[in-house]
């Protein structure tokens, strides 16, 4: 029987690392690739509000790239894509973000247009992604993600509209939360539902902090907390996953790149608090720093892990 079982467990760790082996369309060719752009874009926004010109500079003329390989590969491998319906919130997001960061190189009427035309979109594939919805992983919230994002980059277009769609992304949140809440509490391995997309579990609160800052002081704080509790609580339940699957550090998996996008606006939300003046305390500004570098660095290792996984 122990023969068998070593059997067993060598088979899985051969078939991990001949899955480790991926192509570029793999990495660049699926829409949660988007998450991709979505985290350097982030660290891009965050890194300007902190004022760290040659960082923000940097990170956008990546994420620069980043978008034209995206769009590249996933035009190339249109017919060969296997994705969910809510992967799609992973381009709306990524696409805003990347619109939100030439707004603050360049100002101008014109992003109203494509802004309005992702709201659309949003729309028509959040009501195709409800109405079939059956079960809930941690990525659902990029529904939550994607108008919360939105909100943010219309506000100074249409106000109301704004308050509307950080409105929708906080019942968003609050309606996968507890979809989540009562799936874990069947599960029997929970350990399963554990990816590198339950850290927007933690961002969408920070993000949701951000976007309702304008209209209710209040909210926009209980969110950020809400954040805040949550950092630890993610960062455990990841360690507990990565020591309890055994699987090398080496191995790429898309839902890693969810990682970094909200940690990058964690560090946004918390500077925001000290910006308007919610909360003096200087150190929250070296925590926003400290979350900030923490993203870039991740970034930086999860850039290796695919390069590792394409060239092995």
């Amino acid at each position: 029987m122990y023969n068998s079982e070593a059997i067993h467990k060598a088979k899985y760790k051969i078939k991990l690392l001949l899955s480790n082996n991926m192509s570029l369309d793999d990495i660049f060719g699926q829409p949660i690739s988007f998450t991709m752009l979505m985290g350097i874009a982030g660290i891009s926004i965050a890194s300007y509000y902190d004022r760290l010109t040659s960082l923000s500079l940097s990170s956008f003329g990546i994420s620069i790239a980043l978008l034209s390989l995206l769009t590249f590969f996933s035009i190339l491998n249109l017919n060969r894509m296997k994705y969910e319906m809510v992967d799609i919130m992973a381009v709306i997001s990524g696409l805003t973000l990347f619109i939100a960061r030439l707004r603050l190189l360049y100002s101008s009427l014109f992003y109203f247009i494509p802004l309005v035309i992702l709201s659309i979109f949003y729309l028509i594939i959040a009501y195709r992604v409800l109405r079939s919805l059956k079960q809930v992983s941690f990525k659902y919230h990029l529904l939550g993600v994607a108008i919360t994002l939105l909100s943010i980059e219309l506000r100074s277009y249409l106000p109301i509209l704004s308050f509307i769609f950080v409105c929708i992304g906080i019942v968003m949140y609050l309606m996968v939360t507890s979809l989540l809440l009562k799936r874990i509490l069947k599960e029997k391995n929970v350990i399963k539902l554990i990816d590198g997309s339950i850290w927007i579990q933690m961002g969408l609160p920070a993000l949701i902090s951000f976007a309702i800052s304008p209209f209710s002081k209040v909210v926009s704080l209980v969110f950020w907390y809400l954040a805040l509790i949550f950092l630890p609580l993610v960062i455990l339940a990841s360690l507990i996953k990565l020591i309890s699957i055994e699987i090398s550090i080496r191995q790429f998996h898309p839902s890693l790149w969810s990682v970094i996008f909200p940690q990058a606006v964690l560090s946004t939300a918390t500077l925001n608090i000290v910006r308007v003046r919610f909360i003096a305390l200087p150190i929250l500004y070296e925590i926003s720093i400290s979350v900030l570098f923490s993203a870039l660095s991740l970034f930086l290792l999860f850039l290796s892990i695919a390069v590792f996984s394409i060239t092995s």
